[in-house]
């Protein structure tokens, strides 16, 4: 039996008839409460969706969650497994100790997090999973942080719920690379192996950043068509695409970077 509680009249009746248009009105209770009426003691399992908008929008702050975050993870406590569903973005320093923080990507997009408590908590502290495939990825205990060199014949791109994780690492080791800067998660390396976990792209040219010189490569290349990437660097992409007036039938991929903070752009294609 599940029983089911939320604060919005209008969205409690709504669950209820789809609970009842499914087939489960038998087994589905939905009413309006505070959550906080709520005793987690008496369930086996609680499940926490805290609304994460207020009367101005969109909130990423876990305390003007609500309920609010501390009133959620004592709800956790008492409970004897909970699982709290958050926002991906969710600062490192709310995950209580003891549970399992799991990041949810779908097709190349960070989607959720789910913070697994009590009895649902597994063995790792982090776990990064994929759909629709449902590729996991946890720690390796043998691995220390990814090392960085210079740029090879490809860059990978980790999945975002790996970069959340904390598992750069992890996809480093399985395709045999290294960060191109260690405050950044791009991947090169010389290595033909391939992973789910991230894209991967051939490097054709890198050079320092200056939109003159970018411009003039992909002239050069004929490319008119281009993707560009970013991570560590304060460039305006939208301006940049402007301001790079392209005019070829190829395509190209971009990458702006920092290494070693020096503003770098690699021309790649995907691999």
């Amino acid at each position: 039996m599940v029983e089911a509680v939320d604060a919005d009249p209008l969205t409690a009746a709504v669950a209820q008839a789809n609970a009842d248009a499914l087939g489960f009105g038998d087994r589905v209770t939905v009413r309006a409460a505070d959550a906080a009426t709520v005793d987690p003691s008496g369930f086996d399992v609680l499940f926490a969706d805290p609304a994460r908008r207020t009367a101005r929008g969109r909130t990423f702050d876990p305390m003007a969650y609500s309920p609010p975050w501390p009133q959620v993870l004592e709800m956790a406590r008492q409970a004897r497994a909970a699982c709290l569903k958050v926002a991906p973005g969710i600062d490192y320093a709310f995950i209580p100790p003891g549970a399992e923080a799991e990041w949810v990507s779908h097709r190349g997009e960070v989607k959720e997090a789910a913070i697994w408590c009590g009895a649902l908590a597994g063995e790792v502290e982090r776990r990064a999973t994929m759909l629709p495939s449902g590729a996991t990825l946890t720690p390796d205990p043998k691995l220390g942080t990814a090392g960085h060199g210079p740029v090879g014949r490809y860059v990978h791109e980790p999945d975002g719920a790996a970069i959340r994780a904390h598992l750069v690492a992890e996809v480093a080791d399985s395709v045999g690379g290294h960060l191109l800067d260690p405050r950044i998660a791009y991947i090169t390396g010389n290595g033909t192996e391939r992973t789910p976990w991230a894209a991967r792209y051939e490097v054709h040219e890198t050079l320092p950043f200056s939109l003159k010189r970018l411009r003039a490569a992909l002239r050069e290349r004929g490319v008119g068509n281009v993707t560009i990437k970013k991570r560590g660097s304060a460039v305006d992409v939208d301006r940049l695409r402007k301001d790079l007036r392209l005019t070829g039938g190829e395509s190209a991929v971009v990458i702006l970077t920092r290494i070693e903070e020096r503003p770098f752009a690699l021309i790649c294609t995907p691999s």
